[in-house]
């Protein structure tokens, strides 16, 4: 039984020296009620539309910016994406309304995870940030949009191109029957 004591003793000292350490959080949890204000007075705050995936985020279609100079629209939010297993990524969709408070890095970029102030601008979050924005920060300014990708482009450009396609066989022909014409008055 002596024995036993000294091996609890070791394992409870590496228990104890583990959680003194510090050891690395496996979870991520929102802040319970957060404020912009508690974010401070540097932060960016925007009213938007998640759009398509690209290269380093996702396309954020900025309706009005509050507290930083946004001068047009879209712009990349690096969005940390995919299934909520406790590293602060989740689920993010293209249409979804936002109002968010992303972290900007150092070289100005933007991003996002599950930890973020954010909400549908429509909800009762929404609306108290939304208001608290505009009280810090006064009405926001709306950025320049750049033409916004829709679903009728793809057929403008198809329709375009048989129409230029038409009128180019149609100029061929013409020219054929003309030089066609001219040989056979030639040989008369």
């Amino acid at each position: 039984m002596p024995m036993r004591a000294p091996r609890i003793l070791a394992i409870a000292a590496i228990v104890v020296g583990w959680l003194a350490t510090g050891s690395a959080a496996l979870a991520c949890s929102p802040v319970q009620n957060p404020t912009i204000e508690a974010l401070g007075p540097a932060q960016l705050v925007l009213v938007g539309t998640t759009g398509d995936r690209v290269e380093t985020g996702r396309l954020f279609f900025v309706d009005r910016a509050f507290n930083g100079d946004v001068p047009t629209s879209p712009i990349v939010i690096a969005f940390q994406e995919g299934e909520p297993v406790g590293d602060c990524s989740y689920p993010v969709a293209a249409g979804t309304r936002l109002i968010i408070a992303p972290e900007m890095g150092p070289g100005g970029g933007l991003s996002a995870n599950l930890a973020t102030l954010q909400a549908d601008p429509a909800s009762e979050s929404g609306r108290r940030y939304l208001g608290e924005a505009e009280r810090l920060f006064g009405p926001g300014s709306a950025p320049r949009q750049v033409a916004r990708p829709t679903a009728s482009q793809p057929l403008i450009v198809v329709v375009l191109f048989i129409a230029i396609g038409a009128a180019l066989v149609a100029g061929v022909v013409v020219g054929v029957a003309t030089v066609l014409r001219r040989l056979r008055r030639s040989e008369d």
